[in-house]
């Protein structure tokens, strides 16, 4: 391989949404076994399975180490790895941390051997804007990750021996630039399926909870009540709504992935999924 693009983002429903981008530019998926990996990668993976402890207080058990691909696409010598580092809160410590691992195989490499070719890697991450707006959000991300100037928006840097770049999701609509991925999601969904999202907004607006019951419910034999912060979002909800029409039980990841209210053209026309394929060149 040429080059190793290693993709940080914060949930399964983002890598959900590159992968129709990645898929419609001719990438497929690398579905090699963890131990026919690519080497020296497979056995980083082969490390990190071997400590990963079972985890099944949150229904957890089924996620492999952080460090482990949740998902990997090739195309033209190149190889597009995706962490899903488990929400926003765990970005400086998890992209760190995986981060690091990478490069220390470049530093086996050189001790090994000085002949041998480092690897070429790009770090690309991928978040919301959230309630912050875009270039608040880089300015944070530049922060936390100690990466100054480095780090821009869609546009790759170099820094030190890997390049790196940002993309912050937003809603293209909103002139502080805030929002998320289901903004970008629900414009690529809803043009061709109107009455379809009006209706399933429609209900979701009609039957919203109390913010009480919007909380995890804690049932055991000593108390019922409800814990933790507010899980509603609205356009999680109506994207999840609209997606059962066609996945029954699935999860919205699911629904992104396989959805055809995403179509080629939807994607091809998209402003933000061009910017967003420019980064994998």
């Amino acid at each position: 391989m040429d080059k190793y693009i290693i993709v940080f983002c914060e949930g399964d429903h983002d890598i959900a949404f590159l992968s129709r981008i990645l898929l419609v530019e001719g990438f497929r998926p690398y579905n090699e076994k963890v131990k026919n990996f690519i080497s020296p990668l497979n056995n980083l993976y082969i490390t990190a399975l071997k400590n990963k402890r079972i985890e099944d207080t949150e229904f957890k058990f089924q996620r492999a180490d952080i460090k482990v691909p949740y998902a990997v696409y090739e195309k033209d010598n190149k190889l597009v790895i995706f962490h899903n580092l488990g929400g926003d809160g765990n970005i400086k410590a998890n992209s760190n941390k995986i981060k690091d691992s990478y490069l220390e195989l470049n530093d086996e490499l050189l001790r090994k051997t000085e002949e041998y070719d480092i690897l070429n890697y790009t770090f690309l991450y991928f978040l919301d804007a959230d309630d912050v707006g875009v270039e608040e959000r880089l300015t944070e991300m530049r922060g936390l990750l100690e990466l100054d100037d480095e780090l821009k928006h869609y546009e790759l840097s170099k820094k030190d021996d890997y390049e790196v770049a940002c993309c912050i999701f937003y809603d293209v609509r909103c002139p502080n630039t805030h929002g998320k991925l289901e903004n970008i999601l629900l414009d690529l969904m809803g043009p061709e399926n109107e009455k379809i999202f009006q209706n399933s907004e429609q209900f979701v607006i009609e039957n919203t909870l109390p913010d009480d019951r919007q909380r995890k419910f804690l049932c055991n034999n000593i108390e019922e009540k409800s814990d933790g912060s507010k899980q509603f979002k609205k356009e999680k909800s109506i994207i999840s709504v609209a997606g059962q029409l066609q996945f029954s039980g699935s999860t919205n990841s699911v629904i992104i992935a396989h959805s055809d209210y995403i179509k080629k053209n939807d994607i091809q026309h998209n402003t933000i999924c061009n910017n967003i394929k420019k980064m994998f060149n």
